[in-house]
């Protein structure tokens, strides 16, 4: 099983924590859009650190897919299981989201803000897609079968070591 680039890797982990910091950051942008009570400082500054965070995330979902691209895995000889094309779409599912929220989001904040309640959707989309992987994720952890290996940004002996089931 092939493992993926170190770039690969450290872009999936920084998309995570920006994720979560897109979700820790939200709350504060109806605030600085409300029309009765002026926003406070900090709210502007969570507001900005969404929007910036937001554009990164979309640049790097684009080189994502592009190394995703470029770095194709080897095809089995037998066809894909339905497992398999469940992964491929799930993948590209999250791809798809948030290049989608990040343009949306960009339209919102600079150009047409009713974008905003499409982003806001888009949002539930990412959540369920993202749920999803996670799940996934945690079976192949569960069978120890090389898969949550190949994206953990430790060294490859410690990965076989710690997440490959023994080969009898």
């Amino acid at each position: 099983m092939r493992r993926y680039s170190i770039l690969q890797i450290g872009i999936h982990w920084a998309v995570v924590v920006m994720i979560v910091t897109q979700w820790a950051t939200s709350s504060a942008i109806p605030r600085t859009h409300n029309p009765i009570l002026p926003p406070a400082p900090f709210d502007l500054f969570l507001h900005m650190v969404h929007n910036y965070n937001g554009m990164a995330i979309g640049f790097l979902v684009l080189v994502r897919i592009a190394l995703r691209l470029l770095r194709r895995v080897p095809r089995e000889p037998s066809p894909p299981s339905a497992w398999d094309l469940a992964a491929i779409v799930v993948h590209w599912g999250i791809y798809a989201s948030l290049a989608a929220q990040a343009a949306t989001g960009f339209v919102a904040s600079y150009f047409w803000g009713p974008a905003a309640d499409v982003h806001k959707a888009i949002w539930n989309v990412t959540l369920a897609l993202v749920a999803l992987h996670v799940s996934a994720a945690a079976w192949h952890g569960i069978r120890r079968d090389g898969v949550v290996g190949r994206m953990l940004p430790f060294r490859q002996s410690w990965v076989s070591a710690t997440w490959r089931r023994p080969v009898r």
